[in-house]
């Protein structure tokens, strides 16, 4: 009975929620509509009504009422959504000239404290792919500069997240951070000569696939310290679920290195080189840190594996850069330990999401062999034929395991 309430009233805030959103939706397009036969103090006057009229709504039906949760959220989102219109619209009026991206930086932060003081996950939201869409812009328009105040604003904003419990607001800021990589990346090689842009592709692929590596060491090591703590326990499952997606899923794209082999090998820049020991270095020591402060088997197992993994794939990248010949193979040996390694780990701590994963990284890297190696060598109709019966034995086999071990998983208390 319970949860039949808890549904109902889940359902009650949600139509009120959108029933907010469509009246204030309302209100901005009739004034939109009539923006051209307003004047200009009558314009000012309407932007700081709405603005305001929307707040008090929030502060009436949180603090007083505290009641409607969802009428709450609604006006919070369409009073966010005024804000960020209204800096245009002020902008437009007395003709100030300015860039997308400053635009979109002086939403976020106004819209940050109303996160902060009307608690509203719908904001934090909001603000956090907007600040995606603003790394994005700013990064566009001043191509040759590095936005380094993103770390700043995410810090805030990954504040704000975790006060909130907002994982999407977090996962956000782990993309955001991937796009500044990138730009990082594609800067610091494109001042370089044409020689080693356009023949060193080599060494660059392996450079970016590295720096996303150890990204993902980062990120899974963040996530083992996470659920040591227990007002953090429950973020620890998204960091290493996405430290092992840029884990393998970098290795995997080395995998086919043999294609750049006709390539020579290219100049590392300096700050992509400082990029990558600091990534090296941070997870070295979050990672052997924790393995110190192991309480159990399962602690032992997880933050060794991690520090094993690490080392070899390091190990594997610059054995790369020596010997380009032997690239390939030493990737692919690389990728099939880690991806077995995976499945045991979420066997060892008792996670079927880690355990899943490792399970549908193995099929993505079987395949991609499969057709990688085999396409010049049979017939194409053979091929298909004998690939898709080796997928459904293989996703028979794997299933039946699956199920076995999950249930084994279920039966194994955690120590």
């Amino acid at each position: 009975m319970g949860t039949q309430k808890r549904e109902y009233s889940r359902l009650i805030n949600t139509i009120i929620t959108l029933g907010s959103i469509l009246i204030g939706l309302g209100i901005l397009l009739f004034v939109a509509s009539n923006w051209d036969k307003i004047n200009r103090p009558a314009k000012i006057l309407i932007i700081f009504s709405v603005i305001s009229l929307f707040n008090l709504g929030v502060y009436y039906f949180r603090f007083i009422k505290n009641t409607y949760l969802g009428l709450t959220e609604g006006f919070c989102l369409i009073g966010s959504f005024a804000f960020g219109a209204g800096i245009w619209l002020i902008a437009q009026i007395y003709q100030i000239h300015y860039n997308f991206s400053a635009g979109i930086l002086f939403w976020i932060l106004g819209i940050l404290a109303a996160a902060y003081i009307y608690r509203s996950w719908t904001v934090m939201v909001l603000s956090s792919i907007l600040s995606l869409i603003w790394l994005s812009s700013y990064q566009s328009y001043y191509f040759n500069r590095e936005a380094y105040g993103f770390f700043a604003l995410a810090a805030l904003i990954m504040t704000l997240a975790y006060d909130l419990k907002s994982r999407f607001s977090i996962f956000i800021i782990i993309v955001s951070t991937c796009v500044w990589i990138a730009h990082f990346w594609t800067l610091a090689h494109s001042g370089l000569d044409n020689y080693y842009w356009e023949h060193g592709m080599y060494t660059a692929h392996l450079l970016l696939a590295a720096i996303y590596m150890l990204f993902g060491f980062l990120l899974y090591g963040a996530g083992m310290w996470q659920a040591r703590i227990q007002r953090l326990v429950s973020y620890s499952f998204l960091y290493k679920f996405f430290g092992i997606v840029f884990i393998a899923f970098s290795t995997y794209s080395i995998t086919f290195v043999h294609h750049y082999s006709k390539h020579h090998s290219g100049y590392c820049p300096p700050a992509v080189m400082a990029l990558i020991l600091i990534l090296a270095v941070l997870s070295a020591a979050i990672i052997s840190y924790l393995y110190n402060l192991a309480k159990n088997k399962q602690d032992l197992i997880e933050s060794g594996i991690l520090f094993y993994f690490l080392i070899a794939s390091l190990s594997a990248v610059f054995l790369s850069f020596a010997f380009p010949a032997a690239a390939s193979g030493l990737i692919n040996i690389l990728l099939i330990v880690e991806t077995l390694g995976f499945i045991y780990l979420g066997f060892a701590i008792n996670s079927e999401g880690i355990f899943r994963l490792g399970i549908l990284i193995f099929f993505i890297d079987v395949l991609s062999r499969y057709f990688d190696i085999l396409w010049k060598m049979m017939p194409r109709s053979l091929l298909f034929i004998f690939g898709g019966a080796l997928l459904i034995a293989g996703a028979v086999f794997v299933d039946r395991k699956r199920r076995q071990l999950e249930e084994k998983m279920r039966k194994t208390p955690i120590k």
